[in-house]
Parts: C-alpha cells; structure tokens; sequence
C-alpha cells in the first residue's frame, strides 16, 4: 500500500512529519528550561565574584535540532587578581568540555564514527535525528574525544607510577594480547614513517570464554577491555598494566597470559614469574606457510612445534635447505622461519599443554581455551581504517581510541565520563520536577484533542450460532473465516 488515503503523502513522509513536529516541541521546553536554569544561576550566583556582562545568543546542536539560547556572560575574579570570562550555563550543564553540542549527540557521532566514513557518518546522524551535522563537524568531535581519552590514559599511566591504584575484582587467570595494525600515513605523518606507513599498537584483555548462550558452540570473551594509539613499547606496556591494575587486585593473579606474535614491543617487560608468553597460533601457521614450499612438510612441521618437538621441525627445516637444491630465495625463507622459531621457543606450546603451569580451576561459567582472538579485534579497526584510506598520526590515534572503547564495556557511559558534567542535586530536582509537569500538560492536551474510537462486532459473532442467524449473516455476505476461500 502506498499512501493511507487518496492523497500522495506516504507513510513515510507522514512519519517525519510527525517526528519534526515532536521535535520542535522539545526543542521549545528544552530552550524554557535551560532560560530559567539560567535566570536561578544568576539570581544565586555570588555577585562580588561574578559580575553581569550581559545575554549572549547561541544555540545547541541536539538530538531534536538546533535550540536557540541566550545564557548570561560574566566576568570573575579569581583570588590571585587575574579575570576570566565565563557561561555558568555551560559549566552547570558540562557544555564547557566539547562545545555546544549534546552529550547524546556526541554519543551518537561517535559510535558511527567506529564503521563509517566521516561523510557517512554526518548522512546517518543527519537522516537518523532533526539534527544536520558536516563530516567537519564529526571529525572536529572525534579529535575533541579521542585527546580527552588520551588525556584520562596519562593520568592513569600517572596513578599506577605513583601506586594509586587498587582494583577489587579478583581472577586466577588474566589474558592478554596485543598486534599491530600498519596503517597509511599522509602529509608530515607519512615523512616520519617508515615507507609511508606506521603500525598502530592494539591490545586487549580478558578474562576467559563464555558460552553465548547455555546451548551455543560459540563463545565470547568475558570483561574485554580494549586499549590502542601509537606509543612506544614502554608506554605500552605502562597503559596495558595500569588499565589491569585499575581493575584487578594484582595480587590475586597467579598467572597473566600474554598472546602476541614475537615482535619485541609485545613482550616487552612481560618477564615476571606470574608472566606466560604465547606465540598467537596464526601467525605461527602464517609464518610457516609463507616460507615452507613442501605442503606436506608445513603439517609435519607445525605438527613437531604444538607437541614440543622442536629438534625434529628444526632438523626438518635444515633438511629442506638441502632439497630445495640450495635456491637462495628458499633457504633465505627457510632460515627466517628458523630464525622465527628460535627466537619464540618458549612460546611457541599452548600455555594449557606446558608440563610446568598447573593452571588454578576457572570461575564459574568461564572456561580457559586457545588463544588467538587478537586477529579478530584488530580487523575491527582494519575495517574502518583500512583500505585506501591514509591518515595524519594524530588523527589515527585519536580514532582509534575511540574504537577501543566501543570494544569494551559501558562506552556509552566512558563517553559520558569524558564529554558530561553532572547537575547538582538542586537542579537535578528542578529538572525531574519540570518533566514530570510537562508530561502530564502534554497528557492532557492530547486526550482532549483526539476523538474516542468507536468499535463494533460483526453481528452474532459472539453468539451460538442457528440457522436463522445463518441466514442473516448471509444476508450481508458476512462469512465466518474457516468457510473463507482464497480466490
């Protein structure tokens, strides 16, 4: 069906309509309750330290659209002498943080802004609410972000230095993984990199694997937490232990299982005795299929390295050498994959498989399994930042942060910790107070405003059915559904 009626609006059409009218209503309580907001700021405002400097005009981009303001400017003065200039809207509200922009909006932005392109973004966000957004706009917002994050890292990073940190979940077994994503470089950035790329560090952390649901084949990780930017190995490594140490009581931990593919920033500082390296199973079958050219010698050899046998796939790897007739592009493969294996030995056995570690029971509900997820969440950001697609140092790290969090749980409320002040307890109740008023005004209006439906029966439809009333059913072609026929 395409229209409702004889007229040549659609449903659709209908639809938005409906939507912007409730919007602009919004919009119009939204703007009244932010003005008296403002008029009770001014009136308690402390008037020997705040001076009236006028009305500004302004408005904020929200959800419903563009809500048109005017908040009182003041001059204060600070005890060392100096002034400064400031909205007391916009500090109540947290509008200080990112801009006149809603915190919901931002929310909105920035979860599209993990799969989609800015341009797509700004199309979604502008088709999706009342609110028109540029790709300028979405890119501003996710700089603004992504340095807000990269400031609450180093404040972290600080903390755990200074031994303010002290998490209270308590596990057996920690799970670690960390790779690398090498991603286009452009303008200075591709300058400072090596042939114009530059690898994005991406780690994460779990607890275990949980079934999806009771009967699934299929399991999830448990408490993932995500974290990546462009650092060097030291700082990586201080990010990655002060986001566990927030969380966990270390002191609890008898083991931390780290999973990687042997690059040295991965492993680095990962030597205590509680610290168990695992060379990541993909790229360990990666390396040897690259540069094994005998099919039934890659089985035997990766075979040899899952149980241990080292001598043999190493003693097999230099038999190669000799077959391949001595072709110099074939041993030079056949010696990094040497090179490979000597250098990860220690990893190379699936942790679970070691005869030393005897692994604590796992919680209830979590299991312990095979290694190997990290390919799988860096694809994520592959996805999105891959691609023919090249990106300024800055503005690779500041997205990238932002897909960290969205890999992780709660990002809608880490947002909010970066984006949204919190309203004092007086406002917060003039707020529920005035929404409470509002929806019953709105109640009213719109039962006085709509005419009662009148519904009806066919006739003797709920009656025993005679022949008589048979009759006078048949009289108005009034059939019962079971004698229906599709013609």
């Amino acid at each position: 069906m395409n229209s409702l009626t004889g007229m040549k609006a659609t449903f659709k059409e209908i639809e938005r309509s409906f939507f912007e009218i409730g919007c602009e209503v919004a919009k119009m309580l939204m703007g009244e309750f932010l003005i008296r907001i403002d008029e009770e700021l001014c009136k308690n405002r402390n008037k020997a330290e705040l001076r009236h400097k006028g009305a500004r005009k302004t408005s904020i981009k929200t959800l419903m659209g563009e809500v048109p303001l005017r908040r009182v400017l003041y001059k204060r003065f600070t005890d060392d002498g100096s002034t400064e200039h400031v909205f007391l809207l916009d500090e109540e509200l947290g509008l200080d943080t990112i801009g006149l922009i809603s915190p919901n909006l931002v929310e909105k932005v920035l979860e599209h802004s993990c799969e989609m392109s800015y341009r797509e973004v700004s199309q979604a966000v502008s088709d999706f609410t009342n609110q028109t957004i540029s790709h300028q706009c979405v890119w501003n917002i996710v700089q603004c972000v992504g340095e807000k994050q990269e400031e609450a890292e180093t404040r972290l990073v600080e903390s755990f230095r200074e031994n303010k940190l002290s998490g209270d979940r308590e596990v057996p077994v920690l799970f670690e993984e960390a790779d690398g994503l090498w991603l286009s470089m452009q303008g200075k950035s591709r300058e400072k990199s090596s042939k114009g790329r530059k690898e994005l560090k991406v780690g994460v952390i779990y607890e275990g694997w949980e079934k999806r649901y009771p009967s699934s084949k299929e399991y999830k990780t448990v408490e993932k937490a995500a974290f990546a930017g462009y650092m060097k190995p030291e700082e990586f490594k201080s990010l990655r232990d002060a986001e566990l140490t927030r969380k966990y009581n270390v002191d609890e931990i008898v083991y931390r299982v780290l999973n990687g593919d042997g690059a040295a920033w991965i492993r680095n500082g990962h030597d205590l005795e509680t610290d168990i390296f695992q060379l990541d199973p993909y790229h360990l079958a990666k390396s040897i299929i690259r540069n094994v050219y005998d099919k039934q010698a890659r089985r035997h050899i990766l075979r040899w390295l899952k149980s241990g046998e080292f001598e043999k796939a190493l003693n097999k790897i230099d038999s190669l050498k000799y077959e391949c007739g001595g072709l110099e592009s074939e041993v030079k493969k056949l010696t990094t994959l040497e090179s490979y294996i000597k250098s990860n030995i220690d990893g190379i056995v699936v942790y679970k498989d070691r005869k030393n570690i005897t692994l604590p029971k796992a919680p209830e509900g979590i299991e312990y399994r095979t290694l190997g997820t990290m390919e799988r969440n860096v694809n994520i950001f592959a996805k999105r930042m891959k691609g023919a697609k090249s990106w300024s140092e800055k503005g690779a790290n500041n997205l990238s942060k932002i897909i960290a969090l969205k890999m992780g749980k709660g990002f809608k409320d880490k947002i909010s910790a970066l984006i949204a002040g919190q309203l004092s307890q007086r406002l917060t109740d003039r707020f529920v107070e005035t929404i409470s008023s509002t929806q019953a005004a709105v109640k009213k209006t719109v039962k006085k405003s709509l005419y009662p439906i009148q519904q009806g029966q066919i006739p003797f439809s709920n009656c025993k059915v005679t022949n008589g009333r048979k009759a006078i059913r048949k009289m108005f072609d009034l059939k019962v559904f079971s004698e229906m026929v599709y013609r």
